[in-house]
């Protein structure tokens, strides 16, 4: 396809692209959720960067059925194995559950948990003179507490990844809570963001520039099919 566009038009900007997965050896049905999948597409990330291409890759899918212990071990075994290999773009990453056959708006809010981690995991561990920090830990010296440091307070929201759904409360306070497990937790946020959320609209420079590339867009009247 890459060789296709750039003999039709050279030049052409392209996304060298994988949704490669494997299938069931029991019954031949396709697996959206296997370890495996998430090999292929590292090992084609790997491949993109090797012939300079972004590519759109394939993760965080699930053959489970509903939003439970399952599809949290897949999902984040094959986006973190995708992303640590330096894919530009993980699709169908978000929701998804039994083979890309069901969507759950739970599923959502846990992948958006998931991914949060994978992307701090990606960011890595800078290792330079502001972040090392020599001078604070000589200055605080042996028995001295980095708790309160300015430096501290400075890097603390850049250098920890903060939940919005993961419970890291005592038991007792979590039991006080009705003891709620993660489904129940997504569950709920999810009802809350349908229930309050308000998308901010794109920035008027930006709506003008997209009408500029397809002015047809204008007049088109939204429909839903």
């Amino acid at each position: 396809g890459i060789m296709l566009a750039q003999l039709v038009n050279p030049g052409t900007p392209v996304l060298y692209g994988c949704i490669s997965s494997t299938v069931n050896l029991r019954d031949m049905r396709y697996l959206s959720g296997p370890v495996e999948m998430g090999l292929l597409n590292a090992a084609a990330a790997q491949l993109a960067q090797r012939y300079n291409l972004p590519i759109y890759a394939t993760a965080g899918m699930s053959d489970s059925k509903v939003p439970d212990a399952q599809a949290g071990y897949e999902k984040m075994a094959t986006t973190m194995l995708v992303a640590m290999a330096g894919a530009n773009l993980i699709h169908d990453a978000v929701g998804f559950l039994e083979f890309c056959m069901t969507a759950s708006l739970e599923q959502c809010v846990i992948d958006d948990e998931i991914n949060g981690m994978v992307m701090r995991a990606v960011e890595g561990i800078r290792v330079d003179d502001e972040a090392l920090a020599y001078d604070v830990i000589r200055s605080e010296g042996p028995g001295g507490h980095f708790t309160a440091h300015p430096h501290t307070v400075k890097h603390m929201r850049q250098e920890f990844y903060f939940p919005r759904l993961s419970d890291r409360e005592l038991r007792e306070k979590w039991e006080n809570a009705g003891a709620p497990d993660t489904w129940q937790r997504a569950r709920n946020r999810a009802l809350a963001i349908l229930q309050d959320h308000k998308p901010e609209p794109l920035p008027e420079p930006v709506v003008e520039q997209i009408y500029s590339l397809a002015p047809d867009l204008r007049y088109r009247p939204a429909t839903i099919t």
